[in-house]
């Protein structure tokens, strides 16, 4: 048996950066001249190790940045200029897009994809849900005003 590190994900065998035990013809033979894993060495493995650490603690810093960034939005009132029509009715809607540039305006970098909402028919206040990161939510209010 030969312990070797996989390079990329090979169905119903094991994903990228997985170290694992095969048989040494099947690595020899077939994972390692496909490129598809290379031999486990102390020194391979080591560095895997590193990565994966790096990995992780970038994905800890973004998930505390956006627990910040929940904080500072949560209750913040976005808002949205607009054209009126009769009875205070919008040319069109407000949506996640439009909350996404005001949102970019103040400081706040959030893609569209991230904010549900309805879209805003109407002059007042409405409530956008932003979903910043796995498990990180926070609600701001829309108000959308005339356009001047």
């Amino acid at each position: 048996m030969m312990r070797v590190i996989f390079q990329s994900e090979v169905k119903g065998v094991a994903n990228k950066g997985d170290v694992k035990e095969v048989k040494d013809g099947y690595a020899r033979n077939f994972l390692i001249p496909k490129g598809l894993a290379v031999e486990a060495t102390r020194g391979r493995e080591r560095e895997l190790n590193d990565i994966k650490q790096r990995r992780r603690e970038r994905e800890e810093k973004a998930r505390q940045d956006m627990l910040a960034l929940a904080s500072r939005l949560k209750g913040q009132v976005i808002v949205v200029a607009a054209k009126v029509g009769e009875n205070d009715r919008l040319f069109g809607a407000v949506t996640n897009s439009d909350v996404a540039d005001a949102l970019r305006n103040l400081g706040h970098a959030v893609d569209r994809k991230k904010i549900t909402m309805d879209p805003i028919k109407h002059l007042g206040e409405h409530q956008a849900i932003l979903h910043l990161y796995a498990g990180i939510t926070t609600e701001v209010m829309v108000r959308v005003i005339p356009q001047s």
